[in-house]
């Protein structure tokens, strides 16, 4: 993937998501654990899904992680105050695109990461496509004016 920190754009996201960092995701070396990044961005993803979907019964319509790429530019610090930043900027059939950046509170990029998410009824066990209601409150919500 291997994504350049200026061709990063905080104004393209409109979902914002206040990320705290505990003692426990600190590593030998002093600061967060490269896979603790990951469960930062999968808290935006799903603060994203809840204010968006708030009623939805994700068992019946629910998702699945097909995919994660990540790109770490700097450290995060046991006590920075971070935010993931997230949006949705490409729906297909059965799947769509997250892309997240997680950032210091000054607005120093720490990664990006880019994950496909494909719909997944749970009951079923079975990918489904993306609700049509899903597909129209997505795109409503990314194409507003921030």
């Amino acid at each position: 993937m291997t994504t350049k920190k200026e061709n990063i754009h905080l104004s393209k996201f409109k979902h914002q998501t206040s990320i705290q960092v505990r003692y426990v995701d600190i590593d030998m070396q002093g600061h967060v654990n490269n896979a603790t990044f990951l469960s930062y961005i999968e808290q935006g993803r799903v603060e994203y899904f809840n204010a968006l979907f708030p009623e939805n019964d994700f068992k019946a319509t629910g998702l699945i992680l097909a995919r994660t790429e990540i790109d770490y530019f700097e450290p995060i610090w046991l006590n920075e105050s971070i935010y993931c930043y997230t949006r949705i900027p490409q729906i297909k059939n059965k799947s769509f695109v997250f892309e997240n950046v997680l950032t210091s509170e000054k607005g120093t990029i720490k990664c990006y990461a880019k994950s496909i998410m494909v719909c997944f009824n749970y009951i079923e066990n079975t990918t489904i496509p993306v609700p049509t209601h899903w597909r129209q409150i997505i795109e409503s919500f990314e194409n507003q004016s921030r």
